[in-house]
C-alpha cells in the first residue's frame, strides 16, 4: 500500500490499486453514502443497494 500526498490535476493513469491519499478532512465512505449517491445519480441497479440481490453476485455484497 502506497501512501501519497494529495495533489491537483490527477489523471486516470495517475491512480494505482491500493494507493492511499491522505487528506486533512479524510473520512470513510459508509453504506449510507453509497445509498445517497445511488439515489442522487438515479442509478437504480440493485447491485448498489439491494443486499439480497448483491449476495447472489460474484461480489457477495453491494458495490460502492
Amino acid at each position: 500500500m502506497t501512501i501519497k500526498k494529495g495533489w491537483t490535476g490527477r489523471l486516470y493513469e495517475d491512480f494505482e490499486v491500493g494507493d492511499v491519499y491522505e487528506h486533512p478532512l479524510g473520512r470513510t465512505v459508509s453504506s449510507a453514502d453509497n445509498t445517497w449517491f445511488t439515489l442522487l445519480t438515479l442509478n437504480t441497479n440493485p447491485i448498489h443497494f439491494d443486499q439480497h440481490y448483491a449476495a447472489k453476485t460474484e461480489f457477495g455484497k453491494p458495490l460502492v
